[in-house]
């Protein structure tokens, strides 16, 4: 993992969201609608935007919504020169922690079937896949991989996830959950 000196984890304010957009539009196939990311930011509460800086730019960003018990991955995304530096790792890891934060138990995401790097990347924070979701992507017709976290609860996943955390030295990611089971 190549990471610079200075990226910082931090909330995403609407003055980030046209950068962002233009992230999202170089390296997915569908971004989200223009407004989306204003609408998410300004009325939904159950919702996480963070953004991966260094100094003004953005390397990155990710969201999550938190639905009953669970907190579901709505995007995650790294510019494209930034990818393979660990940069996706940082900012799941921080969306994790926000997830824990806002008393979630369990993760879930959709994962398009080709993206062997994002899987592999789930799966070494100990997600695994649960599902297949025919066609989801509509763009071009392609499968999403379903993937669950165990109870973030569980001791077994936390200690997994405090190890990948503490490896992690950017500002911003969040403390690891506290080791007592349950943390409510």
């Amino acid at each position: 993992m190549v990471l610079i000196a200075g990226v910082v984890v931090d909330a995403m304010r609407e003055a980030d969201v046209p950068e962002v957009q233009a992230i999202e539009r170089d390296v997915f196939l569908t971004p989200w609608p223009r407004n989306a990311y204003y609408r998410e930011l300004a009325h939904n509460h159950a919702a996480r935007y963070i953004v991966l800086r260094h100094g003004p730019e953005i390397l990155g960003y990710g969201g999550l919504w938190r639905v009953g018990e669970e907190a579901h991955v709505t995007t995650i995304g790294v510019r494209r020169p930034d990818q393979g530096r660990g940069y996706g790792a940082v900012l799941f890891a921080a969306l994790l922690t926000r997830a824990y934060q806002m008393g979630a138990r369990w993760v879930t995401l959709e994962v398009r079937a080709s993206n062997d790097v994002a899987i592999h990347l789930y799966e070494g924070f100990g997600f695994r896949v649960m599902g297949r979701r025919r066609g989801y992507y509509t763009d071009d017709g392609e499968d999403a991989i379903v993937m669950w976290s165990d109870s973030l609860h569980a001791p077994a996943f936390k200690a997994r996830f405090r190890l990948r955390v503490a490896a992690l030295t950017i500002p911003g990611v969040g403390p690891p959950p506290p080791v007592e089971y349950p943390i409510r």
